[in-house]
């Protein structure tokens, strides 16, 4: 009985020194590790870029045609033609949420200089993409592979710092640190796109300036 605690006190020792060491072994590859996962943010972001200015420049030919037809009191095709910029806003507010997160995450990943920043970085990060990929794989169906191998990336650079612990670490104060990432984004996106986009003139809009135009 003495032999099997002496074994058994022995065990637990070597398993609780091993995930000691583990969790303290050399950070030599924990940079190069993140800036793997910090470069592939980057290429989504310039693919978001892409896509953000092919939809700003639809936006403004049909937001130019939309005022055409008013102008020619073309009633159905404006109001079409407005259904379909006003989708492409969506689209378009949509994106520019979701590259702001992804560049809000980036940013911090950056900042990283050990496990502890790691940490309090890479869970949010894991969590924003999560969220990221159902609204982003009907407009771009490659940003799901991509976001996939970004949080692979992610969890096994936890996995391999911490000793297997990953992330289920999930908790309310990484779930706040992602909404607190979200509302950032949202905000700095809903203010660009305010900036870009004029406002859908209105068929009233222009047809007291017609009238204007006429007396004059």
């Amino acid at each position: 009985m003495p032999n099997f605690d002496k074994t058994w006190a022995h065990q637990e020792t070597q398993s609780v020194t091993g995930k000691l060491r583990e969790a303290v072994k050399p950070q030599g590859a924990l940079k190069p590790r993140i800036q793997t996962a910090v470069n592939k943010l980057q290429v989504q972001i310039s693919k978001m870029d892409s896509m953000l200015g092919k939809l700003h420049e639809r936006d403004a030919q049909l937001f130019k045609r939309v005022v055409t037809a008013m102008q020619q009191h073309d009633t159905s095709t404006s109001r079409v033609l407005s259904n379909e910029l006003a989708e492409i806003r969506k689209v378009t507010k949509m994106l520019g949420n979701a590259r702001m997160s992804l560049e809000q995450v980036q940013l911090r990943l950056t900042t990283i200089h050990d496990l502890g920043d790691a940490m309090v970085a890479i869970g949010p990060a894991m969590s924003t993409m999560k969220g990221l990929k159902s609204s982003l794989g009907r407009f771009m169906p490659e940003a799901d592979s991509e976001l996939n191998s970004m949080t692979q990336t992610l969890n096994g650079l936890m996995m391999d710092s911490l000793a297997g612990d990953s992330f289920n670490m999930e908790s309310a104060a990484s779930s706040e640190e992602t909404d607190k990432i979200l509302q950032e984004a949202s905000a700095v996106a809903e203010q660009q796109i305010g900036d870009k986009f004029p406002s859908v003139p209105s068929s009233t809009g222009l047809s007291s300036q017609s009238s204007t135009s006429s007396f004059e």
